[in-house]
């Protein structure tokens, strides 16, 4: 991946171009010292004047008002915050009339930034303040007041609740609610000159005039150091999805990893950058240079990679396929460039700015075509019958012939600030993260849902920075893991009315499944760990038996996933280079032939490796499938050694009928909730009941017992000897206030103590 720079022959201003912002993907404006206000096309990069601005107004900073949550223009129009030398902030139209201008400073603004929501913008200058704003320009608060030293860059978090700023050597993240002590740490060893927080990984980066750039996160823990440039740092800017930033200062623009390794390094003859602004769409940068020139700079060479394909944007507009098995390779020219593109299952999928492109890898020539609703993809994502398209306004899923099979909506539905980890999509089932509660995930059923059906919710007590469902199986099975902000991996049935989490791992820093069969790649701490059967979380034990771990000194520091394909797990070094980490290709197989109710071959297989792994992994499929494979499970568990479940599946085989061995065995695989609808769908309410009591689930106990109308005496009776024998009183006022008026349960215990 690099920059494919472009600048015109003559510069279009007479002085140094200060202030850049983007008005769509395909318009930039400009505006320098020679207070001229112009747009840019940038196919062409022809200029056009939009404004002559007042002689004494010298910009510092500009930028566009962010559009509303549907990516629309809102009813206030596109404004344009410009921010001049003499402490003043102006509010003007795309036209250039300036609408309002509000005195906010002694001295220069540095800093004008409007809030990631659009309803408030913040200013810092040069006096040391620091001040938040209404859209209209009303003065809502002073967050900082005057300190020893200049505020050269400040912005806003992720969720605009608080800002962070320079302070000399210093960053600064200070909370917007009151009373709150700020966090401070020292960034660089000279001034800080620039700073930027990323929307979509809440990582920040600092550049200065030591020559260095450094990546935080958000507590101020050091994630990445740069070597010295040759000259100062001057501007920082993110690409809207997080993956890329980009570094600009003399006569130098590098486009880095969010991580901080650099992907390319250019030497534009520019002069100083000033500032720096993305695309809407992530793939085009522009940038405001001292000598009085725009620079443009277009992201090629990104690459995608499945099984023996690989995909890379050559050009703006030419996408090369190569075929490393044959060497073969297909030139595919699109009329418009490359905004998003991505390769799974047998296809790839491109997107321009008005069209999709599925191309089949078995046919090259032709692709099923369609247009877009609104433009711009924000986001594509591909699982195994269809892909997910989220435009500015609107999200569609659609199968590889280019039809529309669904138009999922959902609560807080605000696609600006949809991120690829907090979204994810399987061939029945789609799960967004919720936009105003990071705790709620939304579960929409695809194949099932019908159109005033509202979407399901699955509640954590923490905060959720990335979800993945599993790929394979049926619906019923479909399973979620989700990592909380507390690096706790847990896995949960999103069919299931309780959705139980379960716990697979702790410090977890990111995770995978397998595009093949349902396998889990997760770094933990420096180690790789693979769990093969990542459903065994009921049970500790059988867990750890279930699980790979790749510990080795190559991985280096803070490694990550990159991609978890077949019988390899690729990893990205914090140095940028790419590890291949081989697993075992019989667990994905023994998943084959379960899926595919082969059960002798699994059988098999298992007998022929004799690999305790494998067999942990039948046990636990064997008890968690709706086939009668009782010996099978039996032969499992025997084999890791597991005799009390040997001698518990013996039980369930002489059980009279087939609904209670079927609920037995899914209670040997940890699936309670499925038990418990077996009972119930052939009327053995007390076995359900009391099978809760024995599971110590006293209160969904009485209330089964509430809901059929019978057993209520049974259970407050057991529930009355289970709390003498442990010495406690009654503390659940459900029980208390049955005790008190159910009278056969007076009479029964009455007798029972006589």
């Amino acid at each position: 991946m690099r920059f494919k720079l472009s600048i015109a022959q003559s510069p279009s201003h007479a002085a140094p171009v200060t202030c850049i912002g983007w008005s769509n993907t395909e318009e930039v404006y400009s505006v320098g010292d020679d207070n001229l206000l112009l747009s840019w096309a940038v196919s062409t990069q022809q200029s056009t004047k939009v404004a002559q601005l007042p002689k004494d107004l010298f910009p510092t900073d500009m930028q566009f008002l962010p559009r509303s949550g549907g990516g629309s223009v809102s009813k206030h129009g596109d404004l344009i915050l410009i921010t001049s030398a003499d402490g003043k902030f102006h509010i003007a139209n795309r036209a250039g009339r300036i609408e309002r201008s509000v005195e906010a400073h002694k001295g220069a603004i540095s800093v004008g930034q409007w809030g990631n929501d659009g309803t408030g913008l913040l200013t810092a200058g040069e006096d040391g303040f620091i001040k938040i704003w209404s859209r209209s320009g009303m003065l809502r608060s002073t967050v900082v007041s005057a300190s020893d030293s200049s505020v050269y860059a400040a912005c806003w978090s992720p969720d605009s609740q608080s800002i962070a700023y320079t302070q000399g050597k210093c960053v600064v993240v200070k909370q917007l609610a009151p009373n709150t002590k700020p966090l401070r740490w020292k960034a660089q060893e000279g001034l800080v000159l620039c700073l930027a927080w990323s929307a979509a990984t809440d990582l920040l980066v600092s550049g200065g005039e030591d020559c260095k750039y450094r990546v935080w996160d958000s507590f101020g823990r050091q994630l990445f150091s740069s070597v010295p440039h040759d000259n100062h740092i001057t501007s920082i800017a993110w690409a809207p999805a997080g993956d890329l930033f980009a570094i600009g200062s003399y006569n130098t623009l590098r486009l880095c990893d969010y991580s901080g390794w650099s992907r390319c390094l250019e030497k534009p003859n520019t002069g100083g950058i000033y500032k720096m602004s993305w695309s809407g769409d992530g793939t085009q940068l522009a940038a405001a240079c001292a000598n009085g020139h725009v620079l443009f700079a277009h992201v090629v060479e990104r690459h995608v990679h499945y099984m023996n394909f690989t995909a890379s944007v050559s050009e703006r507009k030419v996408v090369t396929v190569k075929n490393v098995t044959d060497d073969t390779v297909e030139l595919l020219e699109l009329p418009e460039r490359v905004i998003q593109m991505a390769m799974r299952y047998s296809h790839l999928v491109v997107t321009t700015p008005t069209q999709c492109y599925i191309y089949n890898t078995a046919n090259w020539n032709t692709p099923a075509i369609f247009d877009l609703k609104d433009g711009s993809v924000i986001l594509l994502m591909l699982c195994e019958k269809d892909l997910l398209l989220v435009e500015k306004s609107s999200v569609g899923i659609y199968n590889f012939q280019g039809r529309l099979i669904a138009s999922p909506r959902w609560p807080n539905m605000r696609l600006d600030m949809i991120r690829t980890s907090h979204i994810s999509l399987s061939p029945d089932t789609l799960v967004v993260r919720d936009i105003g509660d990071h705790k709620i995930a939304h579960i929409i059923d695809l194949a099932n849902r019908s159109a005033n059906e509202s979407p399901g919710l699955i509640q954590h007590t923490q905060q959720i920075i990335q979800l993945a469902l599993d790929q394979w199986g049926p619906p019923t099975t479909r399973n979620l893991a989700l990592l909380d902000k507390t690096k706790d991996l847990y896995i949960i049935h999103v069919r299931s009315s309780s959705k139980a989490f379960s716990k697979l791992g702790r410090k977890i820093d990111t995770f995978q499944w397998n595009s093949e069969e349902n396998l889990i790649a997760a770094i933990q701490d420096t180690q790789l760990i693979v769990w093969y059967c990542p459903t065994a979380s009921f049970n500790q034990k059988l867990l750890k038996m279930c699980l790979m771990t790749y510990d080795s000194p190559e991985l280096g520091r803070s490694p990550r996933i990159n991609d978890f394909v077949g019988n390899s797990v690729s990893i990205r070094r914090a140095d940028g280079s790419l590890i291949n980490v081989p697993i075992s290709p019989f667990p994905a197989l023994l998943h084959k032939y379960v899926q595919d109710n082969r059960w002798s071959e699994a059988l098999n297989l298992c007998r022929t490796t004799n690999e305790t792994t494998l067999w942990a992994c039948l046990a636990v499929l064997s008890t968690q499938s709706n086939s009668d494979v009782f010996d099978i499970a039996e032969e499992a568990y025997a084999n890791i050694n597991f005799y009390d479940k040997v001698f518990y599946i013996q039980h369930i085989k002489s059980l009279p009928s087939k609904a209670q061995q079927k609920a037995c065995m899914a209670q040997l695989g940890g699936q309670f909730h499925e038990a418990e609808s077996i009972l119930l769908h052939n009327g053995m309410v007390f076995l359900t009941i009391y099978d809760n009591i024995q599971l110590h689930n006293w209160t969904r106990a009485l209330d089964l017992a509430i809901k059929h109308k019978t057993h209520i005496d049974t259970v407050l009776y057991l529930r009355k000897k289970y709390l003498q024998t442990l010495g406690k009183e009654e503390n659940n006022n459900k029980f208390t206030t049955l005790m008190e008026s159910v009278s056969i349960f007076k009479n029964v215990f009455n007798n029972h103590n006589t």
